[in-house]
């Protein structure tokens, strides 16, 4: 007679099982929420120049005027979450995540680009108005490139921080050549955080991050005109 084999179902461990139960008890109001409609109402946010934002002119330590030529300012690049709408926040110094229904109105690249250009309204770098979004950047003299690389909340504990760094270059459009670079970070703690205070405060953050490439930027075209200046100068004269 041969013996008949009977198979044990596999059960997995009690431990495991218990986790398990415990998971989907947690998640049940969630997917009874998600089939009622009581999902997250979805908040969208703009970045915006502050009414307090500094609206003197760039000082012109060299006293020169402002260079005759034309820029135009291109949407900024905004590589990995930044360029999704999802507002992003930090945890520390290198955890990352982004809310699922807080989220800026318009794409971060546009958003970047416009304020850029409301702060040349109000503090212009050339004697020609800068323009957002030409059809054909390359005939103007300039082109503004800018890269994100911080737009966040940072969360340390109890206190929360907005954090904005943007990187960007000046381009003679001619020649696509660089003629400026340079980069701007500046962090500020939001004393009673909520999202609109944490907008507000990434707005006051970029425009002044915005400000400081100007100023430096604005440097820089002011040195081939000063140049030029002091080679029209006659050679002092020989009394010897």
């Amino acid at each position: 007679m041969t013996a008949s084999t009977i198979s044990t179902p596999i059960r997995a461990p009690r431990s495991l099982r218990r986790r398990v139960f415990a998971t989907a008890l947690l998640l049940l109001p969630l997917l009874v929420g998600c089939f009622h409609g009581r999902l997250p109402a979805r908040e969208l946010y703009r970045l915006r120049l502050p009414e307090n934002a500094d609206t003197s002119p760039i000082q012109d330590h060299d006293g020169g005027t402002l260079p005759t030529a034309t820029l135009a300012i291109v949407p900024y690049v905004a590589p990995g979450m930044y360029g999704d709408r999802s507002i992003v926040f930090r945890i520390d110094e290198s955890e990352y995540g982004a809310y699922p229904n807080r989220e800026w109105a318009l794409p971060v690249p546009t958003m970047l680009g416009m304020l850029t250009e409301d702060v040349l309204r109000r503090r212009p770098i050339t004697a020609e108005q800068a323009v957002f979004d030409p059809p054909s950047p390359h005939n103007y003299t300039y082109i503004w490139r800018g890269l994100v690389r911080e737009l966040e909340e940072v969360d340390r504990g109890r206190d929360v921080f907005a954090a904005v760094r943007l990187d960007a270059r000046l381009v003679r459009a001619s020649d696509d050549s660089v003629i400026w670079t340079g980069t701007a970070r500046v962090e500020r703690r939001v004393p009673s955080p909520s999202m609109t205070a944490i907008v507000d405060t990434l707005s006051q953050l970029t425009a002044e991050a915005v400000s400081q490439l100007l100023e430096t930027a604005r440097a820089a075209l002011l040195i081939p005109a000063a140049s030029a200046v002091r080679a029209r100068r006659p050679d002092a004269v020989d009394r010897s």
